[in-house]
C-alpha cells in the first residue's frame, strides 16, 4: 500500500492581484486590437462603398447617354420612315395624275378622231370591274357642238335587275355611299370621267344599267340609254 503525501501550497497574498491586473491588461489589449482592426475594416468597407457609388453614378450616366442615343436613333428611324411614307404617297399621287393625264389625252384623241359621235350629249366607255365583293364603275359623258363651251349637265344612273322574282330598279344614290342624291351635277367642256364603287344588296341580280342626261333648264331628257350588266375581272 502506497503512502499518501500531503502537498502544501504556500499562500501568496499578491498573486491574486497580479492575475487580475494581467486579465485586465489582456482585456484592454483585446479591445484596442478589436477597435483597431474594426476601424481598418470599416474604412475598407467605406472605401468600397464609395467606389461602388462612383461606379453606380458612372453607369447611370452611361445608361442615360445610351438612352439618349437610342431615342435619337428611334427619332431618326421615325423621320426616315415618315419621309419614306411621304415619298411613297407622293409617288402614288404622281402615278395617279399621270394615269389621269394619259386617260384624258386618250379621250381627247378619240373625241377628235370620232366622226360618228352624235351631236349633243352622249355616254361612252362604261366599264364595270370586280373590286373584292364590290363593283367599281366608270363612265364618260361627252358633248359635241359647233362651238364647244363649258356646260352643266344633270345625270341619273339606275341599276335594273331582279330580286325575289320581281323587277327592281335601284338608283346610284342607293348603291354608292359617295352619291348623296340624284341627279348628279356634272360640269365639263369636252368630257367628264365619272367613277365610283357600288355595293349591291343581297339577293339582287343586276341585268342592266340605265343612264340619262339633261340640261338643268330643260325638263326633257337629252340622253337615255340602257347598257347590259357586264363585269370585267
Amino acid at each position: 500500500m502506497r503512502e499518501s503525501r500531503s502537498i502544501v501550497v504556500r499562500h501568496r497574498p499578491g498573486q491574486k492581484y497580479v492575475l487580475s491586473i494581467g486579465l485586465a491588461v489582456l482585456l484592454i489589449l483585446t479591445l484596442f486590437a478589436g477597435k483597431f482592426w474594426g476601424g481598418r475594416f470599416f474604412e475598407s468597407e467605406m472605401r468600397e462603398k464609395g467606389r461602388l457609388e462612383e461606379l453606380t453614378v458612372d453607369q447611370a450616366e452611361i445608361i442615360a447617354e445610351q438612352k439618349l442615343q437610342l431615342r435619337a436613333a428611334q427619332l431618326s428611324s421615325e423621320v426616315d420612315a415618315a419621309a419614306l411614307e411621304s415619298a411613297r404617297q407622293e409617288m402614288i399621287v404622281l402615278q395617279k395624275n399621270v394615269y389621269q393625264r394619259d386617260e384624258q389625252l386618250k379621250l381627247y384623241r378619240e373625241l377628235l378622231q370620232d366622226s360618228t359621235q352624235p351631236d349633243g350629249l352622249s355616254v361612252t366607255d362604261l366599264k364595270l370591274s370586280d373590286s373584292g365583293g364590290m363593283i367599281s364603275y366608270r363612265w364618260v359623258v361627252r358633248q359635241k357642238a359647233a362651238k364647244m363651251k363649258t356646260i352643266e349637265v344633270l345625270g341619273e344612273v339606275w341599276v335594273i335587275g331582279s330580286k325575289g322574282g320581281r323587277l327592281v330598279e335601284l338608283s346610284l344614290a342607293d348603291l354608292d355611299d359617295t352619291i348623296v342624291a340624284l341627279p348628279i351635277k356634272i360640269k365639263f367642256k369636252y368630257f367628264s370621267i365619272n367613277r365610283g364603287v357600288i355595293k349591291l344588296p343581297e339577293g339582287f341580280d343586276p341585268k342592266q344599267i340605265r343612264i340619262t342626261l339633261r340640261y338643268p333648264n330643260k325638263g326633257a331628257l337629252e340622253y337615255d340609254q340602257k347598257y347590259d350588266w357586264s363585269v370585267e375581272g
